[in-house]
């Protein structure tokens, strides 16, 4: 993508963020949501987010060192936690972002080619959706209204896809070479999908439903702090959907689509006010706890960068 593009797509996504908070504070009055933040139990809330910052870093390092393990190169979590608390900085950017500059670290340090990593992250997609599909099928069932209305028919729907797209690019994999398009049959593009099996699908959908259990709890712990409660199967079911949401693309990490994915999912279970008080909050939460982590981390990840090694098992 040249630098214009990028350039253009940046300028996007702040468009896009700043349409999206706008339009939600022309929906909600701006003095009540003052009232809400000031009204809020912070002491509380910054607990519960300080100790679930750490936890988030420890999980997704766990999960990645195992995903790298399983498909490249034998790696520990101490090992891959410098690399992913630095690219915390990048998630200020988007979560794409943050997940291609530790491909890029992993494939300097560890010579891991990046065509391979992407297709590992391919696969990493896949159980993702797979994981919150599954979580949000359970949960919505308690959710209650049009929003629960609208869950409960979408997501198993979103579930029978990605399991179907799942299988397809696995025969792909698997296929003999004159049936792989020519533009992949030498390419390392399917190399994870060709060498994973259903106990690896089984296995990293429980990690994924391990990281989204973590956030779970700390919606469970710190939406009452803003005068929100959502009973905790519901949590299960919207606190991924919301997450995903947040993930895509087309916002400045997260900021407005976050806001309006938990102003539609959470608006059942609390004024509107109070909950567009605890998006901001939340979506603040995710940026300024993990800068420090970041800073703190840059050092030992530059350290780590400079041990070069390109000794790694080679893919089938």
């Amino acid at each position: 993508m040249s630098a214009r593009r990028t350039n253009l797509s940046r300028l996007g996504a702040a468009v896009v963020s700043i349409a999206l908070i706008a339009l939600l504070f022309a929906r909600v009055d701006s003095a009540a949501v003052g009232a809400a933040l000031l009204g809020g139990h912070w002491r509380r809330y910054t607990v519960v987010a300080a100790v679930f910052t750490a936890i988030w870093l420890a999980v997704d390092s766990l999960v990645l060192a195992r995903l790298v393990t399983r498909f490249h190169r034998p790696i520990s979590a101490r090992e891959i936690l410098p690399l992913r608390g630095a690219s915390y900085l990048l998630m200020a950017i988007s979560y794409d972002a943050a997940q291609a500059g530790l491909g890029l670290a992993l494939n300097r340090r560890y010579g891991i080619p990046a065509l391979a990593m992407g297709g590992t992250y391919l696969f990493y997609y896949l159980i993702d959706l797979t994981t919150i599909a599954t979580l949000g099928t359970i949960g919505s069932r308690a959710v209650p209204g049009p929003v629960g209305a609208a869950l409960r028919p979408t997501l198993p729907v979103l579930l029978a896809a990605v399991i179907g797209a799942f299988a397809l690019l696995a025969l792909l994999a698997r296929a003999p070479a004159e049936r792989v398009p020519r533009v992949l049959r030498d390419a390392r593009l399917l190399a994870t999908l060709r060498r994973a099996t259903p106990r690896d699908v089984l296995e990293f959908v429980a990690w994924r439903g391990l990281f989204y259990g973590s956030f779970v709890a700390f919606a469970a712990l710190s939406l009452p702090a803003f005068g929100i409660h959502v009973p905790l199967h519901a949590l299960i079911g919207l606190v991924p959907v919301t997450m995903s949401i947040a993930a895509l693309p087309v916002t400045v990490a997260g900021i407005g689509s976050t806001q309006a994915a938990m102003w539609t999912l959470y608006g059942p279970f609390g004024e509107p006010a109070a909950v567009l008080a605890y998006s901001l909050v939340y979506g603040a939460t995710l940026v300024l706890f993990r800068l420090p982590i970041a800073l703190v981390c840059l050092p030992a990840a530059s350290d780590v960068l400079a041990r070069r090694e390109v000794h790694w098992r080679t893919e089938t």
